[in-house]
């Protein structure tokens, strides 16, 4: 009876000792699956529109920032925020005013394998993309339309005009850690826009977020970020 009775205290503390083991080895098991899969969130703010925005004198400004973090270590969503506006007169004296805020949501690709064992925080050599979103409204005065026919001319002024553009972004750069948690680097951006004026509608001259109005445009952001 005795034996028996040592047997069985042996197989349930061997039970007990099993189940602790297993539990840890599930809850490393869970940390590693969630590092693994989600690592890191960097803050950054974008220097290069502020230098635009001296360099132009008021005529346009903008300032923005974003958020980016880390998924299964080689896809990078981010969403990038900012606030911009224009004040210009035209040659023939035409006012365009406007201002706003934008957004940017999309996802960068690491080009860079990373290597085995290597540290969390490192440099990225990153391509991706962004959709581009802005609502905002302008005016425009002082806009001269002569009747030939008549031999007249009108002075016009339009206030409050609500307009929504979307616009697409191919980009690529690198983030290059100077410090610890500290990272620096630039992105290229090519912009296509998206959405069309309808017909009869006096085009917007500047797009928050975008830039000059155009089909296409091209833009270079330089960005000091944080990681934690």
């Amino acid at each position: 009876m005795r034996h028996i009775c040592k047997f069985t205290i042996s197989i349930l503390l061997w039970i007990c000792v099993y189940s602790i083991n297993a539990q840890n080895q599930n809850i490393t098991d869970t940390v590693k699956i969630k590092k693994n899969n989600i690592d890191g969130l960097r803050i950054e703010l974008d220097v290069a529109p502020v230098v635009k925005t001296l360099l132009a004198k008021g005529e346009t400004y903008s300032f923005e920032g974003a958020v980016q973090t880390t998924l299964l270590q080689k896809y990078y969503p981010v969403v990038e925020f900012g606030y911009a506006g224009a004040s210009k007169i035209s040659t023939d004296n035409v006012d365009f005013n406007t201002n706003g805020v934008f957004f940017r949501v999309g996802s960068d690709f690491s080009v860079m394998k990373q290597k085995e064992n290597s540290p969390k925080n490192q440099n990225y050599f990153l391509v991706g993309g962004r959709l581009g979103f802005s609502h905002f409204t302008y005016n425009l005065s002082n806009i001269v339309i002569r009747d030939n026919y008549w031999n007249e001319s009108k002075i016009y002024n339009f206030e409050n005009i609500p307009s929504t553009k979307l616009w697409f972004e191919i980009a690529a750069g690198i983030r290059v850690e100077v410090i610890k948690n500290i990272y620096m680097g630039w992105t290229l951006r090519n912009k296509r826009m998206l959405t069309n004026d309808a017909d009869g509608t006096v085009s917007p001259w500047y797009i928050p977020g975008f830039g000059v109005k155009s089909t296409s445009a091209w833009a270079v952001n330089y960005a000091i970020g944080y990681q934690f």
